[in-house]
């Protein structure tokens, strides 16, 4: 006897909490909801019983649907125009769970590694450009920027739930959230002026398979050699994550459906010399936008910033960025944001995330909300090289139409010739009086037969176009070199 009331002893909270109604907790107080689209609702309940769930704005109308046998339910739901206070009641039998300060806005998801989590008060030792000037003006976004931090642990299978709440802007909430997305979120509610709400979510170090599931890399295309590559990678318990769903399982798939516009994605350094990572994150984006069930969400990502991952000269970094931007043309609806003007040679992370949350709101502005921006916004390639008779190197690059300029009294550092020896040399260069058009000249390098532009770890290159958009690394050259 005693033993059974030792096992219903067990049972009964297992029992209580079946039939107790709850909702995911990313559906929270001060919760933004994307605008004027149908999003889903969801949360647990007794099995057999009727969830109904009736929002503010419906004006006394109400949505239903019966809870499953498993104990989920979901629902979709109308939202209007951008704007609020709403709430929302959720309803089944006697239990009920109401949601207050919902706002309609932009929501968008930030995911990536350490240059993402990178919050607005810094790292230790490594400081945040503008900190002070943002934490103190925090609380005035608190009617338009909202934000949602997922610190789940490393997850070997699947949940259902993460532990979080949405949180008004304040000074506190700014200090301690992604000041990437901080940024990305105050320009765009300031430009579009509604609000805006980031779902937090990177992970220092992390890899990228960690945010895709086995399937997922199974479906990218990669060599068995490669794959092979993956399964060696050891999980370390005290480490961050580097192995295949360990960040999806925990963070991703809790929130996966929620109404969302886009995301904004920053890593790649724990991947540096991975040749089928654009091949990964393609594969990645489409879990992601199948999850979401929308084929269309945007997806914003930075190039790796430079810095000297132990050898300054080394050119490890300026190939990989020609994998992440070969995945340009492998995803539809991606955008790349540069960031080699704003690199430290010293730190992995750059000060500057001001510039590339300002940057990613200007893609995001122009690509996703259709806005004119006045000028032109795509990122610089190379479009042809001649070798003159005098030795120089005219360079001439596409989207730059008499807008190139750089940041040092049109001192341009970054450059490099190479003769017939394959051998490369820091050059001079200059930019012409049409702004489009840049001679590089070397005097080591009398009969040059290629030429680079920021093609080491660190360089310090400093060519941007208008508005400060960086120029990214490139060159004329096939070379393993």
């Amino acid at each position: 006897m005693k033993r059974i009331l030792f096992f219903l002893a067990l049972l009964l909270p297992v029992m209580l909490s079946a039939e107790d109604l709850r909702v995911a907790h990313v559906f929270s107080d001060h919760m933004v909801l994307q605008r004027e689209s149908l999003v889903p609702v969801w949360g647990w309940g007794e099995p057999g019983k009727t969830v109904t769930v009736q929002p503010s704005w419906y004006k006394g109308k109400t949505a239903s649907v019966k809870v499953a046998k498993d104990g989920t339910w979901r629902l979709d739901i109308e939202t209007g125009e951008a704007g609020g206070p709403h709430s929302l009641m959720v309803k089944s039998g006697k239990q009920s769970v109401t949601l207050a300060d919902i706002l309609f806005g932009e929501v968008w998801i930030c995911a990536g590694q350490s240059n993402m989590e990178m919050p607005v008060s810094g790292f230790g030792f490594q400081e945040v450009e503008g900190a002070r000037d943002a934490i103190i003006k925090a609380a005035t976004y608190a009617g338009k920027v909202r934000v949602f931090d997922i610190k789940t642990p490393k997850c070997t299978e699947p949940i259902d739930d993460v532990d979080a709440t949405w949180k008004r802007a304040s000074a506190a909430s700014c200090a301690g959230t992604s000041a990437v997305g901080w940024f990305f979120a105050t320009a765009l509610a300031d430009n579009l002026d509604v609000p805006v709400g980031i779902i937090v979510n990177p992970w220092g170090g992390s890899r990228i398979e960690p945010w895709m599931t086995q399937e997922a890399i199974d479906a990218a295309g990669i060599t068995a050699e490669e794959r092979a590559a993956i399964d060696a990678i050891e999980e370390k318990p005290d480490r961050w994550p580097e192995t295949p769903e360990l960040i999806w399982n925990g963070r991703m798939a809790p929130i996966a459906g929620y109404g969302a516009r886009g995301f904004l994605w920053y890593q790649g350094c724990s991947n540096i010399g991975q040749e089928c990572y654009d091949k990964l994150q393609t594969s990645m984006v489409k879990l992601w936008r199948d999850s979401w069930g929308r084929e269309d969400m945007p997806f914003i990502f930075a190039l790796l910033a430079p810095y000297e991952h132990g050898d300054a000269n080394g050119r490890w970094r300026p190939h990989f960025l020609e994998v992440q931007l070969r995945s340009l043309k492998t995803i539809p609806y991606s955008y790349a944001v540069c960031t080699e003007t704003i690199g430290n040679r010293a730190t992995v992370h750059p000060a500057q995330k001001k510039e590339v949350g300002d940057m990613m709101a200007l893609r995001a502005l122009q690509s996703v909300y259709g806005q004119n921006l006045g000028f032109d916004i795509e990122l610089p390639e190379l479009k042809s090289v001649e070798y003159l008779e005098d030795g120089r190197a005219k360079v001439t690059l596409t989207h730059v139409w008499s807008n190139l300029q750089s940041i040092s009294a049109r001192r341009i550092v970054g450059f490099e010739l190479a003769g017939e020896d394959r051998v490369f040399h820091l050059a001079e260069a200059k930019v012409d009086w049409d702004g489009g058009t840049i001679y590089v000249h070397c005097d080591e390098v009398p009969k040059p037969v290629a030429v680079r532009y920021a093609f080491r770890n660190w360089m310090g290159a400093n060519l941007e176009k208008t508005m400060g958009i960086p120029v990214p690394p490139f060159r004329s050259d096939d070379w393993n070199l």
